[in-house]
């Protein structure tokens, strides 16, 4: 097998060049930028859908953010007690 065969099947040729058929006719279609409103209805209508697509994921999203607050309160206490008088005392009272 010679550097120029991969995989049995020989060289195709490299990437835009790979002896498949010529393309032609490619047609691409763009907007005048006279023709888009980009920013129409922006403040109105964005910031309600905002409102009503995150409502609708709260459901979703609060337990998540409730238990990683409650696991970083409880872990922030714990961890000032331990560093604490009591703490100390009760670490080497085992």
């Amino acid at each position: 097998s010679n550097s120029t065969t991969m995989g049995g099947h020989g060289y195709s040729g490299w990437w835009g060049n790979m002896g498949g058929p010529k393309h032609r006719g490619i047609v691409t279609y763009q907007l005048s930028p006279y023709e888009m409103k980009t920013n129409a209805h922006l403040i109105s209508k964005g910031t309600h859908n905002f409102f009503r697509r995150t409502s609708s994921q709260l459901g979703y999203i609060l337990p998540g953010v409730f238990l990683f607050w409650a696991v970083t309160h409880f872990g922030k206490k714990r961890h000032e007690w331990l560093n604490s008088k009591a703490g100390h005392a009760a670490q080497h009272e085992h």
